[in-house]
């Protein structure tokens, strides 16, 4: 029996390192025709500069970042003929980027969603933080919060308020100082690393690959020592209490 649907493949991008690049992504930008992404131009750009593909014959849609039935049903006309990719514009799709109600939505309607392994800020982050789970760690677990500027709060608050496990916070860099303010009298004296620009080249991007820890008192004189405009990106991740630096 013939499928009413193609397949729907979620394609990782690189998080820096253009060499991370999965041979399966670049196959998929290589074959297929129709992609989504957060935004269109930007993907189209992407996959002339890190592929060196000629897009003429492809098209690229922007995925809304809340549900449009319109949307869905011109993402369903395409899947009606072909595959489609969903492309991330860094690390895995659909994780801090737009796209997860479409996944939802489209498995509803029986359609086959292929994911695929690539690269990832949390995991390179939990990688490179030397928190070592199977050295008696304080817990097995993690938690992960965003921090935006304009809020809401409360949900940040209450997470990075978890002591006794490792809590990963993603933000702007800009935003840095405020988050820091913010996590001050919460974190105490838990060491908080900071990671910057991770996987990224240097020299274009000299703090590449840094981690600095401190608690939340030291990092109001260190930060004072970073050159913010050569940083890109920053993570942070609060160690649980008693953790030995």
């Amino acid at each position: 029996m013939k499928k009413e649907y193609h397949t729907l493949y979620l394609i990782p991008w690189h998080i820096g390192a253009r060499g991370d690049m999965t041979l399966n992504a670049v196959h998929m930008a290589r074959r297929l025709r129709a992609f989504l992404a957060e935004e269109a131009e930007e993907a189209r750009s992407q996959f002339f500069k890190v592929l060196r593909l000629d897009c003429a014959g492809k098209e690229f849609l922007t995925i809304p970042a809340r549900p449009e039935p319109g949307f869905v049903n011109r993402v369903l006309a395409l899947l009606a003929k072909e595959d489609v990719g969903l492309v991330s514009s860094g690390g895995m799709p659909c994780f801090a980027d737009p796209g997860g109600w479409l996944v939802r939505d489209l498995r509803s309607r029986g359609v086959d969603i292929a994911p695929m392994a690539g690269a990832s800020s949390l995991t390179t982050l939990l990688t490179l933080s030397g928190f070592d789970w199977l050295e008696d760690p304080p817990t097995r677990r993690f938690s992960f919060t965003f921090f935006e500027e304009t809020g809401p709060h409360d949900d940040f608050r209450e997470t990075v308020g978890r002591r006794f496990e490792p809590v990963i916070v993603f933000l702007r860099a800009r935003a840095f100082a405020s988050c820091l303010k913010m996590m001050k009298d919460l974190a105490g004296q838990r060491p908080i690393a900071a990671f910057f620009d991770m996987t990224k080249p240097k020299p274009k991007f000299p703090y590449a690959d840094q981690v600095r820890t401190m608690s939340a008192n030291e990092w109001e004189a260190g930060v004072k020592k970073v050159r913010w405009e050569k940083v890109s990106d920053i993570a942070l991740m609060i160690h649980p209490e008693a953790y030995r630096r």
